[in-house]
């Protein structure tokens, strides 16, 4: 993997709560004027039972959701295919759909159930085939071992799932894929999913832009670390 080649594409960050929102079409008119009155903007509304999605695709892609699950959990997503603004920013407007919930929903005991949140990005490669980089270079494994699949190789990678730390104060289960890219497999792919397993406290805030930058932390630090054989 080159250095400094990193490029998201898509970061999403996710709630589930108890209790779950009232979704009518007086609560669904209100949170649609509260997101705009937040600073937002969307194009295209849908509206289900049960069920709420803003959407826009310019000036930068945003998608908003709102779900009742069940009587007593609901579920807010914020996400972003192809952000086309850095994490910052995308942590900026993820705080102002929050804000809307808030306006819109307000309940003063709200407890979140869990919680994750996930970046997907690509890398450049140093070699011709991402999966080549990946099956020698990092894995210092030769190709001919291959060969028992009788079948050219288009692709493939790594999974880990990490369990959390036994001293956690805020317990989170890891998971990290490192692919070859198959839309364009001179690029790895990479997607790094927090799950926050544990319920908080009720009353507790969303903590967008903490669990962001957890992930984006870590990506920084140690994914992006093992990729490079450990040399960063």
């Amino acid at each position: 993997m080159k250095p400094q080649s990193r490029y998201i594409i898509h970061i999403g960050i996710n709630f589930v709560m108890s209790p779950s929102p009232n979704i009518t079409p007086q609560s669904s008119l209100a949170f649609q004027q509260a997101i705009l009155s937040n600073g937002l903007e969307f194009v295209s509304v849908t509206t289900l039972e049960n069920q709420i999605v803003l959407s826009r695709e310019s000036p930068t892609p945003l998608q908003i959701t709102v779900n009742g699950l069940n009587p007593q959990v609901g579920q807010f997503l914020v996400a972003a295919s192809q952000p086309k603004r850095s994490l910052d920013l995308f942590a900026q407007e993820a705080e102002a759909a929050v804000k809307a919930f808030l306006d819109t929903w307000p309940v003063q005991n709200r407890q979140m159930l869990k919680s994750d949140a996930t970046i997907r990005e690509l890398h450049e490669t140093t070699s011709e085939h991402a999966f080549q980089e990946l099956w020698e270079n990092l894995l210092k494994q030769p190709s001919s071992m291959l060969k028992s699949f009788e079948r050219p190789i288009l692709g493939g990678g790594l999974r880990f799932v990490m369990a959390p730390l036994p001293d956690e104060q805020d317990p989170a289960q890891i998971e990290v894929k490192i692919e070859s890219f198959l839309g364009d497999t001179s690029k790895i792919f990479v997607e790094t999913q927090f799950n926050w397993i544990q319920p908080t406290a009720p009353g507790m805030p969303f903590n967008v832009r903490e669990r962001l930058s957890q992930v984006n932390a870590y990506i920084e630090k140690q994914v992006e670390s093992f990729i490079l054989g450990g040399s960063k």
